[in-house]
């Protein structure tokens, strides 16, 4: 039921051959979702996990009529990864998960997944590690948005995304499927719209990328990574992957 895509991304080239066989006789459905659909609200009771094979989707976070009425998008995830491994051992999500575009993904109920770790303390240290990493992305995000000056922060989004789409195989010609549209930029960056859309301007002029119809496209990695001082070492992207990477 699991197609080859499921073996790319970060998720797909740290897990053992054994475990995947596991994962995928585990796989109940494979779910599609259209272009902004909800997956799973906060709150909600949440039985499986699931696996993206194709498209992005996120995880926002919802303000309040008392402190705002904007959200904020706390995570993006790309084909290869669990969109929400991390509701396995809690059930319940603080945040809400969505398509971001067109989706499919594997569903694995959680008491397969109990099964699969029961037997085998390598599957469960290996998912385990799966939700640390995810966790490091998150505080990098983070630090993005609470430290990072507008155009640095945007330019930090596009260097991530471009490395963790060329690991699930989606980056052609420097072209960088973010799906994300200014308004989603600015939730993913703590910005406004209008300072989204001048850094948009800014980097074009620039020459270093354009951002446009869900799509950065790429002209100088070196001066996108060096204005955002962007490092890779909070991926923890496998040695022998990281030699292939641009």
């Amino acid at each position: 039921m699991i197609d080859e895509t499921a073996h790319t991304g970060m998720v797909g080239q740290q897990l053992s051959e054994e475990l995947w066989l596991k994962l995928e006789a585990a796989c109940s459905e494979i779910k599609i979702l259209g272009p902004r659909e909800v997956l799973s609200r906060a709150g909600e009771l949440i039985t499986h996990s699931a696996l993206l094979l194709d498209g992005l989707m996120v995880r926002y976070i919802a303000g309040n009529k008392i402190a705002t009425d904007k959200r904020l998008v706390v995570a993006l995830q790309v084909p290869g990864d669990f969109v929400d491994l991390h509701a396995f051992p809690l059930q319940r999500l603080d945040h809400d998960v969505r398509s971001l575009t067109a989706t499919r993904l594997a569903l694995f109920p959680h008491d397969a997944l109990k099964e699969i770790i029961a037997g085998s303390p390598d599957h469960a240290r290996s998912l385990w590690r799966l939700t640390m990493v995810d966790a490091a992305i998150h505080r990098h995000w983070t630090y993005r948005t609470g430290l990072l000056r507008a155009l640095a922060a945007v330019a930090d989004f596009v260097c991530e995304m471009d490395l963790r789409m060329q690991m699930c195989g989606r980056v052609e010609d420097g072209r960088v499927p973010i799906g994300v549209v200014q308004t989603d930029l600015a939730e993913v960056t703590g910005l406004s719209t209008m300072h989204v859309s001048r850094v948009i301007k800014e980097l074009r002029d620039a020459k270093l990328c354009t951002i446009r119809e869900g799509y950065a496209e790429i002209h100088d990695r070196a001066g996108l990574r060096r204005i955002s001082g962007y490092h890779r070492g909070y991926l923890y992207i496998p040695p022998t992957t990281s030699d292939d990477l641009l």
